[in-house]
């Protein structure tokens, strides 16, 4: 055979280059069909959505809505105005938070100290009171639950976050809040010991007006802490009145306090700032769109996609990006609006929201990741609510015998001596439920399962705690 057969491979590039030279405005024009065939679409729905999110977030702007962190943070006040000034004497915490913490987690007492009053309150015991009252009775302690009256009394409640950081916005404060209601709370039970009832409940509410304070900031967790805060101080105060003698005038001072209360109007505040948190993750988008990649993957269901995700996040997926914060602010205003209920009619609400989360297209990467479902915190605040409405009871059935020698055999009775409403269950829509126990009562809410277990309180027989069980109030005499 001859050698055109076998060409060498010096003739190769030869042969390439002029293959490429044919081709060459085949392919040119084939990569523009396609440019033009992806660039339409592309600008038509970055157009569209874009002005639909325009218009949404001009519509929420009308309404007085803050669109950014910075604009739902609460807003600078007067030091002499500002509690966060007073409580810092004793809190002494630091924005950022510092890395290692002192040994003394706040002023006058370590952080074991902090722990016995957490085991004093958990399971009191005569060991545990003495250790409270050598720990009470130190000049610093004293110093610093006079500060922390001090600090209840102001109106506002600032401290300095970071909320320009967004998501990665950090609350140290947070913690020393619940760590103070221990402390208020010891306080209180033991000045009731020492029968010294309307001083212990003056501290009680103290340690209330401070978890008010918790929960001034717009966001959930502080609305969970100040509602652990609560839960602290109502434990001590179903201690105090469980066996006491309450007079009229002391009842009244507490009820006044109680009923002006509102939960929800914070919860719905918090919720709106919620939404600023996640619209956060949309302004970073432009800015660090490596780091919301990272972030986004971090997400088990999102894993499998880390095409998908890179395409989200690069400039091919602006369009989307538009799509998914509309598609995230409709999500999270049906979510306003369930918190708005009680428990018992959004709990159904929000396991739609769940599985319509669930549905959403993988491409709608944000809100999948951003829009927990807020079922829980929901429940948590209807839990504070129904303490509230059960210490306002529990004081009226304390007046009733105080001024009759007994107690009402039915709530119905009790109802005839008041000028006002009595508090419903907010897990029922009914009115607790009360029955005579010996020479007390038991007074109670079903609580989160929506059943009555027959007041069966929260922890078992083996210890664990079951939230959604009924929460009770039981006075012995």
């Amino acid at each position: 055979m001859g050698q055109k057969y076998f060409p060498t491979f010096k003739r190769m590039p030869i042969a390439i280059g002029r293959w490429l030279v044919r081709i060459a405005p085949k392919v040119g024009f084939g990569l523009l069909v396609l440019f033009v065939l992806v660039a339409i679409p592309w600008t038509y729905f970055n157009i569209k959505w874009g002005r639909e999110l325009e218009a949404e977030l001009a519509a929420l702007k009308a309404q007085g809505m803050p669109l950014t962190m910075v604009e739902a943070a609460p807003k600078p006040v007067p030091d002499d105005q500002n509690a966060a000034v007073v409580y810092q004497e004793v809190f002494r915490v630091h924005f950022p938070p510092e890395k290692t913490l002192p040994d003394e987690r706040m002023k006058g007492l370590s952080n074991e100290e902090l722990g016995l009053f957490y085991e004093y309150l958990k399971e009191p015991n005569a060991e545990r009171e003495e250790q409270m009252r050598t720990l009470l009775g130190r000049p610093q302690v004293q110093e610093a639950l006079e500060t922390f009256r001090r600090g209840s009394q102001r109106p506002h409640c600032v401290f300095p976050v970071n909320w320009q950081d967004g998501v990665g916005a950090l609350f140290p404060h947070l913690g020393r809040f619940r760590e103070a209601s221990r402390i208020i709370a010891a306080q209180a039970l033991i000045l009731a010991k020492d029968g010294r009832l309307d001083e212990a409940l003056d501290w009680c509410e103290v340690a209330l007006r401070m978890s008010e304070h918790a929960a001034s900031e717009p966001s959930l967790i502080g609305q969970l802490v100040s509602y652990a805060m609560q839960n602290i101080t109502f434990g001590a105060v179903k201690q105090i009145v469980s066996a006491a003698e309450t007079p009229p005038a002391t009842a009244e001072k507490f009820q006044r306090y109680l009923r002006q209360i509102d939960l929800y109007k914070t919860f719905t505040g918090a919720m709106i700032g919620e939404r600023t948190f996640g619209r956060y993750m949309f302004d970073m988008l432009s800015q660090k769109p490596r780091a919301v990649c990272k972030l986004v993957t971090e997400d088990t269901d999102l894993r499998v996609y880390p095409l998908l995700v890179r395409l989200y996040c690069g400039w091919l997926g602006r369009p989307v990006h538009k799509l998914d914060e509309l598609a995230y602010l409709e999500y999270m205003q049906r979510d306003i609006e369930i918190t708005k209920l009680p428990y018992r009619e959004a709990a159904p609400k929000f396991e739609a929201q769940a599985t319509t989360l669930k549905t959403l297209p993988k491409y709608l990467i944000v809100t999948r990741v951003a829009s927990p479902v807020f079922s829980r915190a929901s429940g948590k605040r209807d839990m504070a609510v129904a303490n509230i409405g059960l210490c306002r009871v529990v004081l009226a059935l304390k007046t009733y015998k105080y001024e009759r020698g007994a107690y009402p055999e039915t709530l119905e009775q009790l109802k005839q001596t008041l000028d006002w409403k009595l508090p419903e269950d907010p897990f029922s829509g009914q009115d607790f439920v009360y029955r005579r126990q010996g020479e007390g009562f038991i007074l109670y809410s079903i609580g989160q399962d929506l059943e009555d277990d027959g007041g069966l309180p929260g922890r078992d027989e083996r210890g664990k705690w079951h939230d959604d069980r009924d929460i009770v109030w039981e006075c012995i005499r």
